[in-house]
């Protein structure tokens, strides 16, 4: 909820959307726990396409490398975790961690769902 005390303590604000402002990134580096060297790649992450398409970078070239990632790095973990694993049955494991629902819950648990800068209202009201 908007106002409400976040994970890192911060009071943030509502995702983007309509006329709502956007929560400070800097949120998000407390969340994490990690400080961007490069400010604009958190930036670029966190925007959509909507937000404003002729001034910004949106994430889907991020989201390009970041599946890619996410990917190899829960395939690495399953396969070391898991030896008697068959490969189809590593692959329907991680097919089940890397479902969009699942990482959407992941991301409303931490919070990060406040800082993605849309002009979507259906996200708005689905989060």
């Amino acid at each position: 909820m908007e106002g409400e005390e976040q994970r890192d303590g911060s009071r943030g604000g509502e995702a983007v959307n309509g006329s709502d402002s956007p929560a400070s990134l800097d949120g998000i580096e407390a969340i994490l726990n990690y400080e961007f060297r490069d400010k604009r790649l958190l930036e670029e992450a966190f925007t959509d396409a909507s937000y404003s398409p002729e001034n910004c970078s949106s994430f889907e070239r991020l989201e390009y490398v970041g599946d890619s990632v996410l990917n190899f790095l829960i395939t690495r973990e399953q396969y070391f975790s898991n030896p008697n694993l068959s490969p189809g049955s590593l692959t329907r494991l991680r097919a089940a961690n890397v479902d969009t629902e699942k990482l959407a819950r992941v991301a409303i648990t931490h919070g990060f769902h406040r800082y993605l800068r849309h002009n979507k209202a259906d996200l708005h009201q689905k989060v």
